[in-house]
């Protein structure tokens, strides 16, 4: 119907309509089913006539089919835990050891946008083989229908991205943690504590597009004869951290805490990644191909980066009567990602009042507890994206495919990468209050918390001007953010008796934020910085960070309606007005900043319902006043490409009412409300108390229960903001057994 109104009686384009009703999307998707077993056994070993080594030892198996056909996931486990204890207990040690293995089948998750855009009046399997008198379409009698010869904008059929790419990988993790802990003989208020521990993990995996497959036509460096990628990865993060603490009390109201300590932490990672030609065509044969012909090589990259944190840190306790608190810390941290500003200085301080043990509250018995708190503290943050040297001057070997002849020679180019040499450490300082309150012997608790934090120097990924860098983005100090906010959580013991029992309990949370400054600025027509790129739109961005509003706002045009309260397609509101620019035409200046996609408000809910063996839990959470950019509608719904190339592409129902033939990507229309509610978990289990002490739990679990929004996408939650995800969050059902013996 959408091709007969928008394109007439256009004859190729009513020739292409096939006459089958594909729903491509139940072709990829399936009910994921998971297996899980976990098994643990713990006890002692008599190590002489005092010493004992407490022991335990998991061992765990889950087998998971993703909901994407083709995906899944084998996961073995073994854990070992030693607790043993020497020197009449004052040296007491735990050595912790967990080792993994990994099996993965990735699905080609391209499928999933194919599925929304692809052809639904073609089959999945074709009856016929390739005609060479009519080379821009055919069907494939193996893998579906094929369009051939010509760009195709919609993609391939799905079930054939699935089936004729093969990706899976295997890995190797082992965990490691050692402790020591020593009270000094003699001098027992003195513990020195010994931490160490180690992440190493291993992969390697295969990427098979297969030779002669429709998806290997996509490509024009593949050109049918697919790409065959083989890679691996090592990690290898180390720790150490050590401390001396002190306790004592002193004429019984006194309490002192000291302690000071040094942590060490390496982070190491290496990757290689060789691509070729694919080695197996797409009847799954052998192609014999020779790897080590530069003709046969897309691309052999070697990669390894590496960073260090190495800190100093204390921290003080003083305590009078159970009644005055006073903490205060410090951290002097340093990172070897910034070469010029190494070193950052965070300190703490925190106070309390517990009011329940002054003697005018002690003994009113309906008050169990009243605690105020204020406390100050400042924490550094110098995670970055892109590689561990952004602050150095690097230099990268080029790929096989960038290397020429010069004369007889081959040349090897070695190209520069940007860099800040100025970046430094984001800083967070940060103002609370708090109150903490208990009644009626704490069967209603509550805590309310007012804070006030402001981020300065804060780290971004942000574009740099043209000609001013190596790279079109580096990572920079951008400017300066304040957070404002309330906290509560209120917890109720509705019922308690000896057989029932009904636990109630509320958070959240209320918070403003704005950037109040920007380091970046240009001058006075700066407009912030560009952030929040899009799909459809190559290069573009639909958010900015900009002084007076939040991180993340939407800077977009201001859609006009019709009568009828429909979209005008390309009408936008002229905000600029004449200033230099005619009447009526548009340009960034008639952008406005518009919401952003920061909830106003967050509540958590949970309960907690127990009758004799029985037991009942349930958790929820909402965002209120959350905004998000619907990218899938405002790629999809387009009707100018609907029938191009001379294919015809799926579209979503919003394209026939609004009827836009021109991607309207700035448009405010696309901003949605995305405010919701959602059930995140109910359980239900039941518990047989069974010979010997020995238990048994039988319970059942739903997750993703039930979401409640206004916004039409597929769900609501969007980090960042940007809805450009067609994967559905899957409902899980889970059926377990618990025996302890």
């Amino acid at each position: 119907a959408a091709m007969q109104r928008y394109y007439g009686d256009n004859e190729l384009a009513m020739a292409a309509v096939g006459k089958e009703n594909t729903d491509w999307q139940k072709q990829i998707w399936r009910t994921g089913i998971s297996y899980e077993g976990n098994v643990g056994i713990s006890g002692n070993i008599k190590m002489g006539e005092h010493n004992n080594l407490p022991y335990r030892v998991s061992g765990g198996y889950l087998s998971q089919k993703g909901t994407l056909k083709t995906s899944s996931m084998d996961r073995a486990t073994v854990a070992l835990n030693l607790s043993p204890s020497f020197f009449d207990k004052h040296l007491t040690v735990a050595l912790n050891g967990k080792g993994m293995y990994i099996k993965n089948n990735f699905a080609n998750t391209a499928a999933i946008g194919q599925s929304v855009q692809y052809d639904p009046t073609q089959p999945i399997y074709g009856t016929v083989e390739y005609d060479p008198a009519n080379p821009d379409a055919f069907y494939d009698m193996i893998h579906g229908y094929r369009t051939w010869g010509k760009a195709n904008t919609v993609g391939t059929n799905p079930v054939a991205s699935l089936n004729e790419k093969v990706d899976k990988a295997t890995a190797t993790r082992f965990i490691g943690n050692a402790q020591f802990d020593y009270k000094i003989h003699g001098f027992e208020d003195l513990r020195l504590n010994l931490n160490l521990g180690i992440d190493l993990s291993k992969s390697n995996g295969v990427v098979d597009i297969l030779y002669g497959s429709e998806q290997s036509f996509h490509s024009q460096t593949e050109a049918g004869a697919g790409r065959y990628t083989e890679y691996d990865q090592k990690r290898n993060d180390q720790t150490l951290e050590f401390y001396a603490a002190y306790d004592k009390t002193l004429a019984e109201k006194h309490v002192i805490g000291a302690m000071a300590g040094y942590s060490w932490q390496h982070f190491w990672h290496a990757s290689n990644s060789l691509s070729t030609k694919a080695l197996f065509d797409d009847k799954g044969n052998y192609l014999n191909l020779d790897v080590t012909d530069p003709a046969n090589i897309y691309s052999d990259s070697h990669n390894a980066v590496e960073n260090y944190l190495v800190s100093f840190f204390g921290r003080f306790n003083y305590t009078y009567d159970e009644r005055y608190f006073v903490t205060a810390t410090f951290r002097y941290d340093g990172t070897s990602r910034f070469a010029n500003n190494k070193w950052g200085f965070f300190p703490s301080v925190a106070l309390a009042w517990n009011i329940k043990n002054e003697a005018f509250l002690k003994d009113v018995d309906p008050v169990s507890a009243l605690k105020l708190r204020l406390s100050y503290g400042q924490t550094g943050q110098q995670d970055v994206a892109g590689d561990s040297y952004p602050t150095l001057p690097t230099y990268y070997i080029s790929e096989k495919g960038s290397w020429y002849y010069f004369g007889d020679n081959i040349v090897v180019p070695i190209r520069p990468d940007g860099y800040n040499a100025d970046l430094k450490w984001e800083t967070t300082t940060t103002y609370n209050a708090g109150i903490d309150l208990g009644l009626f012997r704490d069967r209603f608790t509550a805590s309310v918390d007012a804070y006030y934090r402001k981020t300065t120097d804060l780290l971004n990924y942000t574009p740099v001007a043209a000609g001013a860098n190596l790279k079109n983005y580096l990572n920079a100090n951008i400017g300066t953010l304040i957070n404002t906010g309330v906290e509560f959580d209120f917890n109720y013991i509705a019922l308690q008796t000896r057989d029932l029992s009904w636990k109630i309990g509320l958070n959240g949370a209320y918070n403003y934020q704005k950037i109040t400054k920007m380091t970046t600025n240009d001058g006075d027509g700066y407009t912030g910085v560009d952030v929040g790129g899009i799909s459809g739109a190559v290069g573009n961005t639909i958010q900015k960070h900009m002084t007076g509003y939040a991180p993340n706002t939407f800077y977009v045009y201001k859609q006009l309606y019709d009568q009828d309260g429909h979209p005008i397609m390309g009408a936008y509101e002229d905000i600029s007005g004449p200033d230099g620019v005619p009447d009526g035409v548009l340009d960034e200046n008639d952008k406005y900043y518009s919401k952003n996609p920061h909830p106003k408000v967050t509540i958590g809910f949970n309960t907690n319902l127990t009758y004799k063996n029985w037991t009942f839990a349930a958790s929820a959470h909402a965002n209120l006043g959350n905004y998000v950019y619907d990218n899938n509608s405002a790629q999809l719904s387009l009707l100018t490409d609907l029938w191009t190339n001379n294919f015809i592409a799926n579209r979503v129902p919003q394209g026939i009412e609004d009827g836009f033939m021109k991607a309207q990507y700035f448009s405010d229309y696309y901003i949605k409300n995305a405010s919701f509610l959602k059930l995140d978990n109910v359980t239900a289990g039941y518990t047989f108390n069974l010979p010997k002490d020995m238990m048994l739990n039988i319970f059942a679990t739903v997750q993703n229960v039930f979401c409640v929004t206004p916004y039409k996408g597929i769900d609501p939650e969007i980090f960042g903001g940007i809805d450009s995800n067609l994967w559905p969050r899957p409902r899980t059902y889970v059926v377990g057994l618990k025996f302890n013996f």
